[in-house]
């Protein structure tokens, strides 16, 4: 069995890489389409999968043009050599086009309500679209809905376990630091949209540190002057998460990022407009709190860090998320593996994920996905 894969973004190889883990250790072939963007490659190479790199991320409204028909051409010699039974994306556009023409089954992870241009791009031609129940938007019966989110799939504690040894080299100390994360502003979606100014990046830095912060952990996606000092600190990708879960605070322009950091149980504030239904959900649980400028983030990180009780209410929250919520991870592989026809795969699962701790308590259901309705993995009534 061969399932094709196609990645645009590093976020998504965060996504699927548990998943494509168990599918692979069950007899799957995987093949990634990946793309030279920012750290994909590096985390790519890092998880042992094989994928061939098929462009490099470019600029502009043309830039982007060019680099889809590089794509769509590469994707379809690739395709017709790999002969794939199934293809995969997260919200890219070639391999719904290459699939539809060679008359391949085509699943599609949709998490970006706001990306209508790439929507309109690749949705006519989806066999079928994954998404969480708090996505907002309706595709008819071909929308597969999981009650969980995204940053579950990989940040859950069966698959993630944040190590404060990866804190050492950096000398930060557990709940001493902040995280800030800016972004290149340069997506699709992100067009008339524009993020915080080296101004406002150095007014942060300092107000933060005010705040009693001994150091501030600095991740963008655009270089950065490293001049300073020593209370900052530029992560290296492989170490973020584990910053995040450590971090006394987050401030983001990133959803991403800000989803992450809510998932891990660290106060999250997001400074980015832009609307997208797991963030509501995230949000509405306390996880989450979004303000429409820096200055009104930083005053509201102000308060928090004066209140003594700050990290055990987003604790808590997170526990009753973790609760409430579903293994991201297994729904995405019971679906590729009801598509593929695969049996068997739930033996080799344990295995797969080498550093998810054992499982918790309680069952986790086998029950098939009904199209149009909810992907429902909790136990089966006896």
């Amino acid at each position: 069995m061969k399932l094709l894969v196609e990645f645009s973004h590093p976020a998504q190889v965060h996504k699927f890489k548990y998943a494509l883990r168990q599918l692979q250790a069950a007899g799957v072939e995987i093949l990634v389409l990946s793309r030279d963007k920012d750290v994909m490659l590096e985390l790519l190479d890092g998880l042992g999968l094989r994928h061939r790199c098929i462009s490099k991320a470019r600029q502009g409204l043309v830039g982007m043009a060019w680099e889809l028909l590089v794509r769509e051409w590469r994707t379809l010699f690739q395709a017709l050599a790999f002969r794939p039974q199934l293809m995969l994306s997260a919200h890219s556009v070639a391999i719904t086009h290459v699939g539809w023409l060679l008359q391949i089954p085509r699943l599609v992870h949709e998490d970006t309500e706001f990306g209508t241009i790439q929507q309109r791009l690749y949705m006519p031609f989806a066999t079928k679209v994954l998404t969480t129940e708090s996505y907002f938007l309706d595709w008819g019966p071909k929308q597969l809905r999981i009650p969980s989110l995204e940053p579950l799939a990989y940040l859950h504690p069966r698959y993630f376990t944040p190590n404060p040894d990866r804190l050492q080299p950096y000398g930060l100390e557990p709940g001493k630091f902040a995280v800030l994360r800016l972004i290149a502003w340069r997506a699709l979606h992100d067009r008339g949209l524009k993020g915080l100014t080296g101004a406002d990046v150095r007014s942060a830095l300092g107000r933060l540190r005010a705040m009693g912060y001994d150091k501030v952990v600095l991740s963008s996606e655009q270089p950065w002057s490293q001049k300073e000092g020593n209370s900052i600190v530029f992560p290296a990708a492989s170490d973020l998460h584990h910053m995040l879960a450590y971090a006394g605070l987050c401030v983001s322009e990133s959803i991403t990022v800000a989803n992450e950091a809510a998932v891990l149980g660290t106060p999250s504030l997001l400074v980015n407009s832009l609307q997208a239904g797991h963030t509501r959900e995230l949000e509405h649980r306390g996880l989450v709190e979004r303000y429409p400028s820096l200055q009104g983030a930083l005053k509201r990180a102000s308060e928090l860090s004066r209140s003594p009780g700050t990290r055990q209410r987003w604790l808590q929250a997170q526990r009753l998320l973790l609760d409430e919520t579903k293994d991201m991870t297994e729904a995405f592989v019971e679906i590729i593996a009801n598509e593929l026809g695969l049996h068997g795969w739930r033996e080799t699962a344990a295995a797969a994920a080498s550093d998810r701790p054992a499982p918790g308590k309680g069952g986790e259901s086998h029950q098939p996905v009904r199209k149009g309705a909810s992907f429902d993995v909790s136990p089966p009534e006896s």
